[in-house]
C-alpha cells in the first residue's frame, strides 16, 4: 500500500473477521475465534495504521458484538482501534422491523437503532456482554 502512495496512519483496515466457515464441523467459543483474530493481526497488521473496521459478514447484531468485545477483551497492548463496518448488522434487524410490519415504523426503529448502537459502542470497548454462548461457534456435525 505504500508503494501505491496510501498515507497508512490515515488509513483504516476493513477486512473480514476470522471466523470458522459456517459448515464447519469444529466447535469453537468466542474466546478461541477472538485468539484467532488477535494472533492474525499480530502476525501481519501494518503497525503504522491505528485502527480496523471488521465487516460483518453475515453475522447477526449478537454474533459480531460477541466476537469483537471478545476481541477487544484481550488485545491487551496493541495500539488497534477495533470496531466493525456495521451496516448490514445494524440494518437488518430494522429492515425485518418495517418488513413484519409491512409500514415504516419511525418510532420503533429509532428506539431499536440506538439499542443497537449502545450495542456495538459498548463491543468496540470490550465491554459488551451477551447471552452464554453468543459468538460461539457451534460445529455442524452433520
Amino acid at each position: 500500500m505504500i508503494d501505491h502512495g496510501v498515507y497508512m496512519a490515515g488509513a483504516t483496515l476493513k477486512s473480514n473477521i476470522v471466523n470458522p466457515g459456517r459448515n464447519c464441523p469444529m466447535s469453537y467459543t468466542v474466546e478461541e475465534i477472538a485468539a484467532a483474530n488477535i494472533f492474525v493481526f499480530e502476525q501481519c497488521f501494518p503497525t503504522s495504521m491505528k485502527g480496523a473496521n471488521y465487516l460483518s459478514g453475515g453475522q447477526t447484531l449478537e454474533e459480531a458484538s460477541a466476537r469483537l468485545s471478545a476481541i477487544n477483551k484481550i488485545k491487551g497492548g496493541n495500539p488497534w482501534n477495533l470496531s466493525f463496518s456495521w451496516s448490514q448488522a445494524l440494518q437488518l434487524p430494522l429492515l425485518q422491523l418495517c418488513r413484519e410490519s409491512k409500514q415504516l415504523q419511525l418510532v420503533e426503529m429509532g428506539e431499536l437503532y440506538v439499542k443497537e448502537l449502545k450495542i456495538a459502542s459498548s463491543a468496540s470497548l470490550g465491554k459488551w456482554e451477551g447471552a452464554p454462548g453468543d459468538g460461539d461457534h457451534v460445529g455442524d456435525k452433520h
